[in-house]
């Protein structure tokens, strides 16, 4: 069942229980879609998504429970089929209020099972295709206790659910929900929204990716989300017989970390054997690691990256590239975000350093973010390895502590809802180089974020004219935001593909900066 499941896409296969491309794969290919077992929004969005496909959109709220929120009646039908008979009981108040995720998740699933199981008996219905493969996978993960959650904790969410379904025609015994609730930890996925800053708005159970998947911490494959459907799309060519990874924990964190939170979804015998955790890339996390000897704290991160914000030079910056001698780094004592983004740049990721400077000295528009081959992958993490070499001579790098990272993503979120596009636009040419330090260069997190600084450098431009600043400056950041552009929408379309409002978003931008510069007569 799985196996022909899988051979439905001819690019993959199953060999030694891992998915493998069959043939060579290029990169920007979809190689494995499937819609989840069970899926729930997280509590905070549960009046905003469709409790059924996540869709956001104007909900209608369930008459006779006034517990659930869909998008549709078509919706409300599948929800009705796969769960929602069971709860949907007369309710004076909302029996949802205080839901915990966890403990939401288990009972979704738990029912998706029970409502299956009982159809199939009856003959009554014909289940999505998927389904019957995706409880078979589900079945076939070998249980494993979290490393992190006390078998107390993990005990009450089972009673809780135990006790919430006792009422309902849902007889499910407690030890098979013990059992199930080891499985959905091991399956389970935070679903991102890609037209809000990847924001996670729900989890999901994808038991075919987490059987058939290995981790890495430099993956070649990725996840992403339409609705609820999980898409597996490769970041780099793939030649025949090589296993398909995927990342299953947050790449921006010490390896001591990340080792960590798998041991605490895999068990604690795993170990990630990946070229970051055991390869030449271990040179990334032994210079996060010297970032974060610097000792910042939450609040001082945000200090040095709002001072920095304020002071950046753009100008300083180009000049400097312009300048016939070498960069230096043996007088510098303190790399700070605007220093870092500067020298390792132009090292590891010369498309972004002259993405600013004159036409003459950029890239042609078929090298920036292309699809990467083989040959592509090891220019990139040779420039990696010289960069991460440079940067570990410099006594402190309080720009490259994950204090200091995750201070910047919080202040690029507030910048732009304030209109600070001057600032926005330079913590997001900071993160463009930690992103394209940390994940491979058309992971998601990167595509994405390459749009973020086209509109941010756009919008700086557009700031700045009204404001009245140095045409140097003007002229900086009207090369700079013709190069994001381009540079977006080879990304975005790689990544995301043209159905999606990313695309439209970066099209309309590249609209917009076209017909400016020909009412300036600059084209």
């Amino acid at each position: 069942m799985l196996d022909s499941y899988i051979k439905e896409n001819k690019r993959v296969t199953i060999e030694n229980n891992r998915l493998v491309a069959a043939e060579y794969v290029k990169s920007s290919t979809v190689i494995l879609v499937q819609p989840p077992l069970a899926s729930v929004p997280l509590p905070s969005k549960r009046h905003q998504r469709c409790n059924y496909c996540l869709r956001k959109a104007q909900l209608q709220c369930c008459s006779r429970c006034r517990s659930a929120y869909f998008c549709s009646n078509e919706c409300f039908r599948n929800a009705w089929l796969h769960f929602h008979r069971v709860l949907c009981e007369p309710q004076e108040t909302d029996i949802y209020k205080d839901v915990d995720a966890d403990r939401w998740l288990l009972e979704r699933t738990a029912l998706t099972l029970h409502s299956h199981d009982r159809l199939n008996k009856q003959n009554s219905h014909s289940p999505p295709s998927h389904l019957p493969v995706a409880i078979h996978a589900l079945q076939l993960h070998t249980p494993v206790s979290p490393h992190n959650i006390t078998q107390q904790q993990h005990n009450q969410t089972v009673e809780d659910v135990s006790r919430f379904l006792e009422p309902f025609d849902c007889q499910i015994s407690q030890d098979d929900l013990d059992l199930l609730w080891h499985r959905i930890k091991l399956s389970s996925f935070p679903i991102l929204d890609t037209e809000n800053h990847l924001e996670q708005v729900a989890v999901g159970i994808y038991p075919i990716t987490s059987l058939f998947v290995g981790h890495s911490c430099r993956p070649n494959a990725a996840v992403i989300y339409k609705k609820s459907t999980q898409y597996i799309i490769t970041l780099e060519d793939v030649l025949p017989g090589e296993p398909i990874t995927i990342a299953y924990v947050d790449l921006i964190n010490t390896r001591a970390r990340r080792t960590q939170a798998l041991k605490d979804k895999f068990g604690p015998h795993f170990e990630c054997q990946c070229q970051r955790c055991q390869g030449e890339l271990a040179c990334l996390d032994a210079a996060l690691e010297k970032g974060e000897a610097c000792g910042l704290n939450e609040q001082e991160a945000l200090d040095l990256m709002s001072r920095c914000l304020k002071a950046w030079s753009i100008l300083d910056m180009v000049k400097h590239a312009q300048a016939k001698e070498k960069d230096s780094w043996t007088p510098i004592q303190i790399l700070e975000p605007p220093q870092f983004a500067h020298f390792v740049s132009r090292i590891a990721a010369p498309d972004i350093f002259y993405a600013f400077v004159d036409d003459k000295k950029r890239l042609p528009r078929e090298s920036v973010c292309r699809v990467f081959s083989k040959e592509d992958r090891a220019y990139l993490r040779q420039r990696i390895l010289v960069a991460m070499s440079a940067l570990i001579s410099v006594p402190q790098i309080p720009a490259f502590s994950l204090a200091t990272i995750r201070a910047a993503d919080s202040l690029l979120l507030k910048r732009i809802t304030e209109g600070s596009w001057v600032e926005a636009s330079r913590c997001a040419s900071y993160l463009i180089i930690i992103y394209r330090l940390i994940y491979p260069p058309l992971h998601p997190k990167v595509s994405y974020h390459t749009l973020i600084l086209a509109r941010s450098s756009w919008n700086a431009l557009v700031e700045m004219e009204l404001i009245g600043v140095d045409k140097k400056i003007e002229k900086i950041y009207e090369i700079g935001s013709g190069s994001w552009i381009e540079i977006a929408i080879n990304a975005i379309d790689a990544t995301f593909g043209r159905e999606t409002s990313l695309w439209r978003d970066v099209i309309e931008l590249q609209w917009v900066y076209d017909r400016e510069r020909k009412v300036r007569g600059t084209v």
